[in-house]
């Protein structure tokens, strides 16, 4: 049971769920930090079980004491670091919450940390601009005017996509949100396929860094409720002091 503020929160498999918010399959992965993660594999505690893994050794992440995972980029897709899932669909015109505890550790340049074998990704390409491409476009969200993400500052950052066939998103870290294109937010409806963890395509844009906490919520369960209770959660699990009001 996790406490915040006056919200209690629920929790299993390490989200909130049960009678506050139950997501269910829907949760589509959640690679939970201090549960399971090693150089070979990351276990899922989602409903789907659909853990991460990676069988070559030089491209393996290193655990980390007290829980997560070490991905390195080497410059070289011979020994940087990422791991591979099955493959899984958000539809067009379908909501959906992405967030990642992470810390990224070099320069914040074309970092990417969830991406499918084609050209979709979520990646920061600089301390003040997130990338989310589809299969329809690219949207490069400044988030300058609101906040940056620093070199080694540890962040729970969220991408929250609602208003269904209006393709509404909006960039969120540590709870404070960033419209990304003034206050109606930025527009990408079109569909995507997620498989990588910690680079683009198993070959570039890897991720340099620690990642604690990933996870994918899609379709409709994807609220702003549901945004804020896991907020909560990560924040309070991570020590992490929430920037943003309900």
């Amino acid at each position: 049971m996790i406490h915040s503020g006056r919200h209690r929160i629920k929790t299993h498999g390490g989200l909130p769920q049960g009678s506050t918010c139950n997501l269910a399959a829907k949760l589509e992965i959640y690679l939970m930090w201090n549960t399971g993660e090693g150089a070979t594999s990351w276990r899922d505690v989602s409903p789907n079980v659909n853990n991460a893994a990676q069988t070559s050794a030089p491209n393996q992440p290193t655990a980390v004491a007290g829980g997560g995972l070490d991905f390195e980029d080497t410059g070289s897709v011979d020994d940087s670091s990422w791991m591979d899932f099955s493959s899984f669909n958000v539809p067009v015109n379908t909501n959906f919450l992405s967030f990642i505890v992470c810390k990224i550790e070099d320069a914040i340049a074309t970092s990417c940390y969830l991406s499918d074998s084609g050209a979709e990704v979520f990646q920061f390409t600089a301390g003040n601009i997130h990338q989310f491409k589809t299969m329809q476009g690219l949207l490069n969200m400044n988030h300058s005017t609101v906040f940056t993400v620093s070199e080694d500052e540890k962040v729970v950052f969220m991408i929250h996509r609602t208003n269904d066939s209006t393709g509404t998103v909006r960039l969120y870290k540590n709870g404070l949100l960033c419209d990304g294109d003034g206050d109606s937010g930025s527009v990408q409806p079109g569909n995507f396929d997620l498989q990588n963890l910690g680079n683009k395509n198993d070959s570039t844009n890897f991720f340099d860094g620690i990642i604690y906490d990933v996870g994918f919520v899609n379709g409709d369960t994807a609220t702003d409720k549901v945004r804020d209770m896991i907020t909560d959660y990560l924040c309070t699990k991570h020590g992490i002091e929430r920037e943003g009001h309900y």
